[in-house]
């Protein structure tokens, strides 16, 4: 039976959790189609526009290195709410800024939000009993999916006025106090706490691996891909990173202990993690870019971006349905689970690239991906979180969520290539490199699918270590 403390979070905490977790999409994504909007009011230049986006990230990857382990030391809770002030705090920046500096420096603090895609679900895996925690967790990714359409909806009809851009972050500010308000009144912590203090060579060395590799990704289209500092980006990132495995290897008080990334069952989840956010772009911006493509070009529809905004439809429905899924499945267990979202994601993605003449044929087709996205990614994490002790739940999300972010980044790398490889009249994105975006993003969640097989029999023939989060 669960302990009292555990029991502590009710349903009014998983509602919480929901929401923070469609509160931090719904700032992420809602700002994607406002960027040029953004740049061109504060007379900034394609590069500087850029950067409003490039800073939420690599400030994004600091914060994410040292708040999931700050996390563990002192409390989930505490961190959430730091994290949402500091999104707050960026978001009122933002609206009030009029020059492209201060815009940055409200981003930076935006950042703060990265760390929000894994501590909502690790509070959920401490302090509720098992089955209220796993559905909780399920409800937060459905109320991600949510968070995306939300802001894919508020972007559209923001960018239907764009002289009204600063709307979007004080929509955005309001939701960010919400979260902040809600959390300090109807969420409690767990007593678990990690031992050692913060590794901050660990932290540091993690953050300038994840600046460089992530830098160097965003930065491709720009620089260009053989550039001197694109390939010292990536290559010293790279470098980094070995060097971070190196130094936690042979730390008395690792950021975390590295044997477990060794271990299958921690490292095959988070292999899928990255398969699958390599597909997010794909699903969003490219199919949105489509779809504004002019009709005369042979294969786009010719809508605004006002009219873009109904992929936000699908991209609700999808989620909401992830949640039925995965109540379904979780009987035969979290590989299942997966499975069926991975296959749900590998059709969506067929259907996009055999059905892209027609949008009624995208728009059912981003149900089907939306839905996938939702139940992998709760799969995914909870299989993580029964791999590890307690204790360590806030850092072991954490690395999830940067093979997220990495696959993400990587995503928009490939379609970044082919969009400036293969072009047609005008130097515009040709049909052909959708069609091979589509197709890659399809065979990473199929080989996603594949890596189910070992992972399901490995987990038949291992007991868990957090045992506490057994789902029921």
């Amino acid at each position: 039976m669960p302990t009292p403390a555990r029991e502590a979070n009710g349903r009014t905490a998983v509602v919480t959790l929901t929401y923070l977790g469609f509160a931090l999409q719904l700032v992420q994504v809602g700002l994607l189609p406002l960027l040029t909007t953004i740049g061109g009011a504060l007379h900034a230049s394609p590069v500087g526009t850029a950067w409003i986006l490039t800073s939420g990230l690599i400030s994004g990857a600091v914060f994410l290195a040292v708040l999931t382990r700050l996390a563990d030391l002192i409390g989930k809770r505490p961190v959430i709410l730091l994290a949402m002030a500091l999104v707050l705090a960026g978001c009122v920046i933002c609206s009030l800024a009029t020059s492209l500096a201060v815009m940055i420096i409200g981003r930076v603090l935006i950042g703060a939000q990265l760390p929000m895609l894994a501590l909502p679900e690790a509070i959920a895996s401490d302090t509720m009993s098992p089955r209220r925690g796993q559905t909780a967790i399920f409800s937060i990714h459905v109320g991600t999916g949510l968070g995306v359409a939300g802001g894919l909806l508020l972007g559209a009809l923001v960018g239907a006025h764009p002289d009204n851009w600063r709307l979007f972050f004080i929509v955005s500010a309001v939701a960010a106090l919400i979260a902040l308000i809600a959390t300090a009144v109807f969420v409690r912590d767990s007593d678990a706490r990690a031992t050692g203090g913060l590794d901050v060579p660990g932290a540091l060395l993690l953050t300038l691996a994840l600046v460089s590799f992530l830098l160097g990704l965003s930065e491709g289209p720009t620089w260009g891909w053989g550039s001197a500092r694109v390939v010292g980006l990536l290559v010293g990132g790279a470098v980094l990173g070995g060097v971070w495995w190196l130094v936690e290897r042979s730390a008395k008080k690792p950021l975390i202990e590295v044997s477990y990334l060794l271990r299958r069952d921690v490292g095959l989840p988070y292999a899928m993690t990255f398969l699958i956010a390599v597909g997010v772009y794909g699903s969003l911006s490219a199919i949105t870019r489509l779809a504004q493509t002019p009709s005369a070009s042979g294969f786009g529809y010719g809508w605004t971006a006002l009219a873009a905004g109904w992929y936000a439809l699908p991209q609700a429905i999808g989620s909401v349905l992830g949640i039925v899924v995965l109540r379904t499945a979780r009987r035969r267990g979290l590989v299942s689970a997966a499975s069926i979202g991975f296959a749900l994601i590998v059709v969506g993605f067929a259907a996009f690239a055999l059905g892209h003449a027609h949008a009624g044929a995208t728009l059912p087709a981003l149900v089907f991906d939306s839905c996938g996205l939702a139940v992998t990614l709760a799969a995914t994490q909870l299989l993580v979180v029964r791999a590890v002790p307690a204790h360590e739940s806030g850092i072991a999300l954490g690395l999830s969520v940067v093979m997220y972010a990495v696959g993400n980044s990587v995503g928009s790398a490939v379609f970044g290539v082919l969009f400036t490889s293969l072009t047609g009249p005008g130097g515009k994105p040709a049909l052909s490199a959708y069609l091979t975006g589509f197709a890659i993003c399809g065979a990473c969640a199929l080989l996603a699918l594949l890596l189910c097989v070992p992972l399901g029999r490995l987990r038949a023939t291992t007991p868990p270590v957090n045992t506490e989060g057994e789902p029921a």
